[in-house]
């Protein structure tokens, strides 16, 4: 009997922490989408993400360069400059919707 209640209550430990776990392990779209900025549980969800994708990370982070050098060039290139720059920015979004597709429920 006693086997059993140990065994039971290891059992709903185990479930308990596993929901625990399962709450703690998303990130709001808003973060994603550079809405606002990541809480420090959220910063540190994506941290382990970058940390397992260096490729991403640093794809992302080369973007974000080539996206300020573009904002501070001295001309608009016939329009071209702003649609450029929205290109980027989508470019942006959609790599950290890759790197952080676990931490997310993606509804889009």
């Amino acid at each position: 009997m006693k086997k059993a209640l140990v065994f039971l209550s290891i059992i709903m430990a185990s479930v308990s922490i596993s929901f625990a776990q399962q709450g703690a392990m998303h990130i709001n779209v808003d973060v994603i989408m550079g809405n606002r900025p990541p809480t420090p549980n959220e910063a540190r969800l994506m941290h382990n993400e970058e940390s397992l994708h260096p490729n991403i990370t640093k794809a992302m982070h080369d973007l974000e360069d080539g996206m300020r050098h573009l904002h501070e060039a001295p001309n608009d290139f016939g329009g071209h400059k702003g649609q450029a720059e929205t290109d980027m920015q989508q470019a942006w979004v959609s790599l950290r919707k890759a790197l952080y597709f676990r931490l997310y429920e993606d509804r889009h």
